[in-house]
């Protein structure tokens, strides 16, 4: 009898969980730049897909703003061509939250960080994906 009876549960919890809405999506990792003026990197990024956060810390005292460039699917395909940029001037050990966005669910989200000094930017490294 409690064998029917946990299988009877098990069911009622499969069914309350495929109506329940759904969940956070995947944090990316870390992404972080290139390394230069004697840095091993120079800025560092990530999103935290519950909330939908994104982060930009300047790791290095060089004078260079971190940038975090976010791409969200549909994808692009050209290096330069995202969907929002955010720059953190607050110089080392500094990092910018930005959570205003509100992102569809589910969706792939990538995120590639560099730095920038005035209108120049560079730096970026590999792309780091999740979802929302």
């Amino acid at each position: 009898m409690s064998k029917v009876l946990g299988a009877g549960a098990a069911a009622v919890a499969c069914v309350a969980l495929a109506g329940s809405p759904a969940s956070a999506g995947t944090n990316t990792a870390h992404a972080r730049s290139m390394g230069h003026h004697g840095c091993s990197f120079n800025s560092e990024g990530w999103f935290v897909a519950d909330g939908d956060t994104l982060y930009i810390k300047d790791t290095c005292a060089e004078g260079d703003d971190a940038m975090l460039k976010v791409d969200v699917a549909p994808m692009k395909s050209e290096e330069w061509n995202y969907d929002h940029l955010i720059r953190n001037s607050g110089g080392k050990g500094s990092t910018k939250v930005e959570n205003g966005f509100n992102f569809p669910e589910g969706k792939k989200i990538c995120i590639s960080v560099g730095s920038a000094k005035g209108r120049e930017m560079g730096g970026f490294g590999p792309w780091k994906c999740g979802t929302t």
